[in-house]
């Protein structure tokens, strides 16, 4: 009689498992809380561009319109084929842990959240040009300073000079373009840089 209860036991306890794979382990919050399913239009980044803390969360008065939120997905598969995903808040580096009844794999997504879709598509577009931005700035400030070491180790060289001052005068003007695109997305709309 101790073995069918324990059997029993066994049992239930396994299903309750199945049915909520992750839930039962997990210690972090959700990425993507019930109020926000019901209250925003969720669209998940396989591939995130950067970090959530470069993207600014938009508000209309004193509620949140759009927002970025960085998030690990975490999948179980069990030994009997099973498969269960959750969203957890937090950053993850990706990977995986294999048990003898369970594999986990890691992987860092992140979570887009808008009231709306031209507030979405507004926020993609956001979300690209500062990604995009942050890139081009850090490459022409890369080739500057590569280029005034080439012009200082020159020794005189005049190709060398001249080469380095074109780079140079190039790696300007990309941060000028970049510069004007900003100044013409906020003439289009100033709440696109706005908190």
């Amino acid at each position: 009689m101790k073995k069918l209860f324990a059997k029993l036991a066994l049992f239930a306890s396994i299903s309750i498992l199945l049915a909520m794979p992750l839930r039962a382990f997990a210690i972090f919050d959700q990425c993507i809380t019930p109020e926000d399913k019901e209250n925003f239009i969720v669209t998940i980044m396989e591939e995130p561009f950067g970090s959530a803390d470069m993207y600014k969360e938009r508000k209309d008065g004193d509620k949140t319109i759009f927002k970025v939120v960085e998030c690990c997905r975490v999948t179980a598969k069990f030994k009997d084929g099973t498969v269960g995903t959750e969203l957890l808040a937090g950053k993850c580096g990706g990977g995986e842990i294999k048990d003898e009844n369970i594999q986990y794999t890691f992987e860092q997504v992140m979570a887009i959240m808008s009231k709306g879709g031209t507030t979405m598509i507004q926020g993609y577009i956001s979300v690209i040009y500062t990604w995009a931005a942050s890139l081009v700035g850090l490459i022409a400030v890369t080739v500057i300073i590569f280029s005034g070491i080439q012009i200082a180790m020159s020794g005189g060289d005049t190709q060398a000079v001249e080469s380095g001052k074109n780079r140079i005068i190039k790696s300007i003007s990309g941060l000028a373009v970049l510069f004007l695109s900003g100044l013409i997305l906020y003439t289009i709309n100033p709440n696109f840089f706005a908190k």
